[in-house]
Formats: structure tokens, sequence, C-alpha cells
């Protein structure tokens, strides 16, 4: 049960897309998520929009306005790219991302090293978002969702002779990692529409991969849940499909029972990956 007296002694981890946003509370000294609030929209809208409905959320909670012990920034957006660490100039970033994407005027810059692999993810938030944020959370931390994600399946590595392939799903996108050996072999995004354009470029990917004749167990994360028809259509073309379940480093209160484990991994992650 949140307190909103004792803010201070939670942090705030808000994972936003132009799709929605997920925001979760975690209790610092019981190491415990006490609060997840999830929030979609059925037509991509834009971040002031998005901004909005989020600021509503946090205000019917007693929230907004609140100083958290720590405030982080996940973002959900196609705006990044890996770069080598060896290749990675500071003054380069910008050049980075528009080799891969068309970038409006007025963006925000950041990198951040990725933990368990030689590399550096390079992002971009609109100006306009960042300032708000940093505006209404001064001390604020960003971070991108792939950034995340990638670091918290090169963590989670069941067997690391095994090969591995992880899909954390989007409103209309998905994110997709293989890994062999517990090292990080294979990333992309994928853009899609409906389930079969899912399936169509899951199963692209696998044969690029090398993987559709091979029993290798695909995990998934995010907004999907057992009778997802993406899930079900998936089921179709690949034996051992599974879900991304907790582990002991952070705890969740048993009032959040009923909000199924994937649709917050991200920011779960996020928070087991920094303890």
């Amino acid at each position: 049960m949140i307190d909103p007296a004792k803010t201070l002694y939670y942090n705030l981890t808000i994972q936003c897309s132009l799709d929605g946003f997920c925001f979760v509370v975690h209790h610092q000294e019981e190491n415990k998520i006490i609060d997840i609030e999830l929030y979609q929209t059925s037509e991509s809208s834009d971040e002031g929009v998005i901004m909005e409905a989020l600021e509503k959320a946090l205000f019917k909670k007693e929230l907004l306005g609140k100083s958290f012990l720590s405030t982080t920034f996940i973002a959900n957006n196609p705006f990044n790219t890996l770069v080598p660490t060896a290749l990675f100039d500071e003054q380069e970033c910008e050049s980075y991302l528009r080799f891969n994407h068309l970038l409006s005027q007025g963006c925000k810059l950041f990198h951040e090293p990725l933990k368990n692999m030689d590399s550096v993810n390079v992002f971009a938030l609109p100006e306009k978002q960042y300032v708000h944020l940093r505006n209404t959370w001064p001390g604020i931390k960003f971070t991108h969702q792939t950034t995340v994600f990638i670091d918290s399946v090169l963590k989670e590595e069941p067997y690391e002779s095994e090969d591995n392939v992880y899909v954390n799903v989007n409103s209309r996108s998905f994110d997709m990692a293989v890994t062999r050996k517990g090292k990080l072999d294979f990333f992309n995004s994928f853009r899609f529409n409906t389930k079969d354009d899912f399936i169509y470029f899951l199963m692209f990917a696998l044969e690029q991969q090398q993987l559709t004749n091979r029993d290798v167990p695909v995990y998934f994360s995010g907004l999907v849940t057992n009778n997802s028809e993406i899930i079900r259509l998936t089921e179709r073309y690949i034996r051992r499909v599974r879900f991304l379940r907790p582990n002991a480093s952070v705890n969740v209160d048993l009032s959040l029972s009923n909000t199924p484990f994937q649709y917050y991994y991200i920011p779960y992650k996020y928070f087991s990956c920094e303890s």
C-alpha cells in the first residue's frame, strides 16, 4: 500500500512509449514493488497526450508533485542504436542515430554502456518531453528500454551452453534477442500491426539465425498473456514457448499478484539489475 507521505522511501520508475505507459513504485527499505499502474492506448499518441495521462494517474494516487528517493524514466521509442565500445565517440552520437533514424529537430541525446557486453546504447528523446520531465522531477535519470532488456536477458541466461530467444512485446513493436553460450548473438526491434505481421517477423528472424528447425526456447515478456492471439499463433510454430518469471532479487507485494509479471518485466529488471 502506497503512503503519499513516505515517497522519500520510494523509487519511481516510469516506462513510456507513444502507446502508453507503465509506472512502478518500489519501496527501497523493503526491497519490494508496492504499486503498478498500466495505461495503453489503441492508437499512437504524441508525447504530450501520454504525459498528461501519466500525470493524471499519479495525481489520483496523490503522487504527483512528490519527491522520491529516485525517479527513472525508461524510454520506449525506436530512436536508439548500439555502437561497439571500441568505435564509440561521444561527439558522434547524433551521427550514429541519424545513420539509422530520421530524427526531428530538438532532440536530447543520451548514451549509456551495456553492463554485460562491450557496447554503448545511444538514444534520443524529444527535447520538449525531456524538459518537462526534468522540470517535474529535477533529479530524474534516463535510460532506454533496450538497455534494460539486453542487460536483463544476458543476466537471465539459464543455460550458458544453450541457445535462447527472448521476445519483449510492446503494443505495436517487439524487441528480440538471441543468446548463444551466454553472449548476445542477435538483437533487433520490429514494428507490426497485426498478429500475422508479428509471426512473420519472428519466424523470419529465427530463420536468419538458423533456429527454425531447432528445439530452441522462446521466452516472452511484455504485453502478452497465455491467451494472447500472438502467443496462440506462435505456439503453432514453436514448441517451447515460455514466459519470463520473477526472481528473488526484488519482491512484489501480494496485492499485485493479479497483474501478470511480464507486463512490468522491464521496470522489474531495472530494479533487479540495479540492486
